[in-house]
């Protein structure tokens, strides 16, 4: 579905893309990680035909230099906002069902699909629709097409959790058949869609595996919460130095120990067994971030 070979991407003196290869099979969902600069969204632009750029890119048999309108007619694309438009929700549909060339019923029967029915909704002024449904509208839009490649760039960035959520769902819902390329800093976005990962570093891919080898590689540790008196909080914190946990003190009264997530529950038995009280815990999970500086300081070391 995508061949990407040589790909190499300049911004004046920053290399960007360095001889980039990849391969997308037809139904792979793909989730495309990187730090912040990392080229995700240069490559979502280079397979848009938005900007020119060295190597070989197809989609679905198009070179998207060569036969760009041809290849974009194979893609349907989310981006992280929706574009402005003054006008109602229904003349928003005509407009971009026009501009693509598709059926609107395909469009109608999408959006009636994702909750959203035009006969309810047809009036309201675009501006007035939440970002959540204004999302789903550009999905809609998409999946309207019937086209087999999905590029969503950041979709769910500016919508809150419940937004988010409902998004996620319709994406799921989306057609075994289609192939979908997702860049996104939400690991909880990457679990939901993805069964591949792409981790961009430097220009390349420096990881390429399922969501169980990432983390079987950066480990299953968390960071357990521990709250206790203040009077003993000294006396918790060395004991648990003692076991060979790095503690760490919070701003508040908190102690913060880095476990295997399977190990919690015999952190809080030590305290116990120790007559140290615990009055709250909670548990923190590694960010998208420490995640990929983890795997990326893993490739530097091996």
């Amino acid at each position: 579905m995508i061949r990407v070979g040589g790909l190499t991407k300049r911004f004046g003196m920053h290399l960007i893309l360095d001889r980039l290869d990849l391969s997308v099979t037809k139904g792979e969902r793909v989730a495309l990680l990187g730090l912040n600069g990392a080229g995700k969204t240069t490559l979502m632009r280079c397979l848009l035909g938005l900007i020119p750029f060295d190597g070989s890119l197809s989609i679905a048999g198009q070179d998207v230099r060569a036969n760009g309108r041809e290849a974009r007619a194979r893609l349907g694309y989310v981006p992280q906002r929706a574009p402005h438009f003054d006008g109602s929700f229904a003349e928003m549909i005509e407009f971009f069902t026009r501009l693509r060339g598709v059926e609107p019923a395909a469009v109608e029967s999408r959006l009636e699909s994702l909750g959203l029915a035009p006969a309810e909704h047809g009036e309201k002024p675009v501006r007035a629709l939440s970002g959540g449904m204004l999302q789903k509208v550009l999905l809609a839009l998409a999946l309207g097409a019937d086209v087999p490649l999905l590029l969503l760039d950041e979709p769910t960035a500016n919508l809150d959790p419940r937004a988010r959520r409902e998004f996620l769902r319709a994406l799921q819902s989306v057609d075994h058949d289609t192939t979908i390329l997702l860049a996104s800093h939400r690991f909880a976005d990457v679990q939901a869609v993805a069964d591949r990962l792409l981790v961009l570093h430097g220009g390349r891919i420096a990881f390429d595996g399922s969501v169980a080898t990432l983390r079987d590689r950066v480990g299953d540790a968390v960071t357990l919460w521990v709250k206790v008196p203040t009077d003993v909080r000294e006396r918790a914190r060395q004991h648990l130095e003692s076991l060979a946990l790095p503690a760490v003190l919070s701003n508040g009264s908190a102690i913060g120990v880095r476990v295997d997530h399977a190990a919690r529950a015999d952190v809080l038995v030590e305290l116990r067994q120790r007559a140290i009280p615990v009055e709250d815990f909670w548990t923190e999970v590694p960010s998208l971030q420490d995640l990929l500086e983890n795997v990326l300081g893993l490739g530097e070391r091996s």
